[in-house]
């Protein structure tokens, strides 16, 4: 009998976790966190609810209790994969081949910590762990290593949707999924439910001054204007782990005219992740008394961390395309505004949600047809049982924390 226990991300983004157990097998899907460690040690946020209920993977010296077990990781974002770096054993990890090597990268740059007994995952092949079989499918958010996760027990087929959108570059990802699972008749599906969280219709980071999210194609082109009109340098702060974006970006500068300047770890990144050559590497091919020079030249990645640079260049404009910190929650934001402010450097957003709409999870839930549905991953996950219930044949169950639910009983 399949147990399925749902350990954190029920009503907040973020966190989400949900363990299958069978005999002697465990997978767990997804590890991440959603609130913040800083004041606290593993057993008191084990306690506090802010890690998963699972001390024999977080605390030293606790009992194996599982002969197999594994855990399965959808994308690199902290709030699916964060939790990690505390792991107290060498449970083997599986996430999908380029969300391996970015991780490499991540952790060798100091981004992240070393996690012991990470494996690549290629897409469309089941990995079999006891008595589950696990399918990753490659999918669609703002990064690009993302898998759409499917379960089988040798009975039934469960089904984690991971972070997902239907109008980013690769739909064609998320239909293709979606019909094989549709296909495996799932008995649940866990159907992420970010956009349902906001009192508006998508995200915004600056809820003072909310506007729409762009398409990548959408970023793409009103970047490649902004920088067409801009009397002197522009500096671009974009979201370092989605690079197909990097990539798009210095193609925006060269369409502008521009060369594109990067900061060393995302130059790395972007070569070692999409072939590219970077333009410009600040401090190692250029400097900022070169950049000041000819200005209208070039777009300058500048993260948080070296804001301080814009005070020897002449910015004409600075662009926020999802980097850290990224919203209104996050408290180095209101710095950055106030920074910005007075060194009157206008801020301009060029947001693209890595999230689906409210319309597109509603489309996604009834391609895949399950005949349960569990809404999670959002602040407000009962206005998207509300929606699935209403325009859906899947029967809505919204969970508690830490209890097991199985489908062998109502």
């Amino acid at each position: 009998m399949t147990q399925v226990r749902f350990l954190n991300g029920l009503n907040t983004i973020g966190g989400n976790i949900v363990e299958f157990t069978k005999g002697d097998s465990r997978i767990l899907m997804d590890f991440g966190v959603a609130a913040d460690l800083t004041d606290e040690t593993v057993a008191s946020a084990i306690a506090a609810g802010k890690l998963p209920n699972v001390p024999e993977l977080l605390l030293p010296d606790q009992p194996k209790r599982f002969a197999h077990e594994a855990i399965f990781i959808s994308h690199l974002h902290i709030d699916h994969m964060g939790a990690l770096q505390y792991l107290q054993t060498d449970i083997p990890v599986y996430l999908s081949a380029p969300s391996y090597h970015l991780y490499q990268l991540l952790i060798d740059a100091g981004i992240e910590k070393p996690v012991a007994n990470l494996h690549p995952m290629a897409f469309d092949t089941p990995v079999q762990v006891g008595a589950f079989s696990v399918t990753g499918f490659a999918s669609d958010h703002d990064e690009p290593g993302i898998m759409a996760l499917l379960v089988s027990d040798g009975r039934r087929a469960y089904a984690h949707s991971g972070d997902v959108r239907l109008d980013g570059p690769h739909r064609d990802r998320v239909l293709a999924w979606a019909k094989q699972m549709a296909d495996q008749k799932l008995a649940m599906f866990m159907l992420e439910g970010t956009t349902y969280s906001f009192d508006t219709a998508t995200p915004v980071e600056d809820q003072a001054h909310p506007s729409a999210p762009l398409t990548e194609m959408a970023l793409q082109t009103r970047l490649v204007e902004l920088l067409q009109a801009a009397p002197a340098l522009v500096v671009i702060n974009p979201y370092q782990r989605n690079y197909e974006r990097l990539a798009a970006i210095q193609t925006a500068a060269h369409k502008a005219g521009r060369k594109m300047v990067w900061e060393p770890t995302d130059a790395r990144i972007l070569r070692k992740m999409t072939g590219l050559t970077p333009d410009l590497i600040i401090g190692e091919t250029i400097t900022l008394a070169e950049l000041a020079q000819t200005p209208t030249a070039y777009l300058l990645e500048t993260t948080f961390a070296h804001r301080d640079w814009l005070t020897q260049l002449p910015v004409s404009n600075y662009l926020h395309s999802n980097g850290e910190p990224l919203g209104d929650y996050d408290p180095r934001f209101k710095q950055l505004q106030d920074f910005l402010a007075a060194q009157q450097i206008p801020l301009t957003f060029l947001s693209c949600s890595g999230h689906a709409t409210r319309e597109d999870l509603v489309t996604l839930a009834q391609l895949v047809a399950p005949q349960l549905v569990i809404p999670w991953h959002s602040f407000h996950p009962e206005r998207e049982a509300e929606a699935l219930d209403a325009q859906t044949r899947a029967e809505v169950l919204m969970p508690e924390k830490d209890l097991y639910y199985t489908l062998d009983e109502d």
